[in-house]
């Protein structure tokens, strides 16, 4: 690893050491404690790594490690999680009634655009290309065609790519695509580096989503972004009245 990538490493490595001490201290100033029997069971499943009580002891001999520091550190990282799940993720979430207001005034984002399903075939040799359109015009199936003699990673699909979006596609294919029928194979497509021939499987037209259709992974989304500011505001505001000193070096 580089020089310069292993700085900051070393400085994200820290600045994560201090956020979860400041979180630590600020789960004690609010009066929490860890939870006894979620701390014994990660304690046992630690326990449980090793065959025997006496390869436990002395692996922790060997690195100069003590039973209660590590209890102590799982304690630690249980009150920073009981915080984060106060303080983030419970704050974060988000009524039905507030998705269905955002959705309401949305609606645009919710618009599902049109959509083909296409089959492809694509080879870098031209003569190759030429051949397996002569045998498609000679009524061979395109996806039989596909998968025996297309050199992309759909071949094992027979060349289907399922349903696609606008601006997904290679333009040269998206324009060739665009102008057949459902059933139709287009003519030869070159592109930079390589040949393709199409099969119009479907269209989907341009559709509105409906509420119900949208409404899980919208409030995943929602959550997602209200916790990240939470959380990025929490640390922001600990960090804000702490008095941080860091005395290792980090050149």
């Amino acid at each position: 690893v580089p020089e310069e990538k292993r700085k900051n490493f070393y400085k994200q490595a820290l600045d994560e050491i201090i956020n979860r001490e400041l979180l630590y201290q600020d789960a004690l100033a609010v009066g929490m404690k860890p939870d006894k029997d979620k701390v014994n069971a990660q304690s046992e499943k630690i326990r449980q790594r090793f065959k025997s009580e006496e390869e436990y002891k002395a692996a922790l001999e060997k690195e100069g490690i003590k039973e209660e520091t590590i209890r102590f550190q799982i304690e630690k990282e249980h009150l920073v999680q009981q915080l984060n799940e106060k303080k983030v993720v419970e704050a974060s979430r988000v009524t039905e009634e507030q998705l269905k207001n955002y959705y309401d005034k949305n609606t645009a984002q919710f618009k599902q655009p049109e959509s083909l399903k296409l089959r492809i075939i694509s080879t870098k040799d031209e003569q190759k290309a030429k051949d397996i359109q002569e045998k498609i015009k000679a009524g061979d199936d395109f996806g039989e065609l596909a998968y025996n003699f297309s050199e992309d990673s759909y071949r094992v699909k027979s060349g289907d790519i399922g349903y696609i979006h606008k601006g997904r596609m290679l333009p040269e294919i998206e324009v060739a695509a665009h102008k057949l029928k459902t059933g139709e194979v287009s003519n030869l497509i070159q592109t930079e580096d390589s040949w393709f021939i199409i099969k119009m499987e479907d269209k989907k037209p341009e559709q509105q989503l409906s509420f119900e259709e949208v409404k899980e992974k919208l409030k995943r989304q929602i959550e997602a972004d209200k916790a990240r500011e939470l959380s990025e505001k929490l640390i922001a505001d600990l960090r804000a009245k702490a008095k941080i000193e860091v005395l290792l070096k980090t050149e």
